[in-house]
């Protein structure tokens, strides 16, 4: 009976977790959230401001300016963002300090 529950609670929240992979890609701001996620820094992705600069450059994409994210090895801020929409789906095309 136990070993039923875990089982079934382990295929819930696996499914959750790929919900939430997925609807991810449907939102910028979730997509860089993901970025920072996936690069080992959970609170900053929970934490980081995101700000929407209402500018597109045809070869790098739209840009994002991210408050709160920092390169774990140079202490840099990282808080330039381009993502790119392919479709409905939008990914991270390059991050950098804006220098």
């Amino acid at each position: 009976m136990a070993n039923k529950r875990l089982k079934r609670g382990a295929i819930v929240v696996i499914s959750a977790i790929i919900m939430v992979w997925i609807v991810s890609f449907f939102s910028p701001e979730l997509a860089i959230r993901r970025h920072i996620f996936l690069h080992l820094r959970p609170i900053q992705s929970l934490t980081a401001d995101i700000t929407d600069k209402e500018r597109h450059d045809l070869q790098h994409g739209h840009l994002y300016e991210v408050i709160g994210y920092t390169d774990p090895v140079t202490r840099d801020d990282l808080g330039v963002f381009y993502l790119r929409k392919h479709w409905m789906f939008w990914t991270v095309a390059s991050v950098g300090t804006g220098n």
